[in-house]
């Protein structure tokens, strides 16, 4: 199985562009919730926020587009799985970019409708909560696949299973209302990091239908 280094790199490029997209969106659109009085006169921040977030469902969904030739060499069935989990990934996480959308058509008002702003915010936050367990749930067969392929150091995927089954668990005890979605989150957000830089530098190792049976 020869992979292409473009397709190895671009694979890892869209395992690390999230962060940065996902990451400042999030901080835009916070600095802006924060001061809930001035919404309507931070609108350009607050849009630039939401479309960074909406630039990473498309870096989400990427991920899925770019693997799905990879592993449907041996799991034709998990292939198309992982495309479904993140593309649902990703329309989840736009639901929640709509709730901070509707929170921006509220303007000047938005602090005198402090009920329907929280409501909104809390929409966006469950929407995030329900993404990670789709991505977290969908992903573990996805590692225990790039396991059996050994395209990669067997520990790297491994890590991976562990991370993703960890975010799940994270994001279900923070619906229930237990704030530790952040500490569960770790291990899965340091095997995307570190795969995203493996693919980018060693890249996929070949393997012949021989080693691999």
């Amino acid at each position: 199985m020869n992979i292409s280094r473009l397709h190895s790199r671009s694979l890892g490029a869209l395992f690390l562009l999230p962060f940065l997209a996902y990451g400042i969106g999030t901080a835009l659109v916070t600095s802006v919730l924060n001061e809930p009085e001035h919404l309507s006169g931070q609108r350009t921040l607050f849009v630039g926020g939401a479309l960074l977030l909406l630039l990473n469902s498309l870096f989400v969904v990427g991920i899925g587009v770019l693997f799905f030739p990879i592993l449907r060499e041996r799991s034709p069935g998990i292939a198309v799985a992982y495309v479904c989990t993140r593309v649902m990934e990703a329309l989840t996480l736009i639901v929640g970019v709509v709730f901070l959308l509707c929170i921006l058509e509220l303007g000047e008002s938005a602090q005198g409708q402090e009920t329907l702003f929280q409501l909104l915010s809390k929409g966006n936050f469950w929407a995030y909560q329900l993404a990670m367990i789709i991505l977290g749930v969908g992903s573990v067969a996805f590692c225990l696949s790039l396991y059996r392929s050994r395209l990669l150091p067997s520990w790297l995927p491994l890590v991976g299973a562990v991370g993703y089954g960890l975010l799940a668990l994270g994001s279900v005890l923070e619906l229930f209302g237990l704030p530790w979605g952040i500490l569960f989150s770790g291990p899965g957000g340091l095997f995307e990091l570190t795969l995203g830089g493996w693919l980018i530098a060693p890249g996929f190792r070949t393997v012949t239908p021989s080693v691999a049976a």
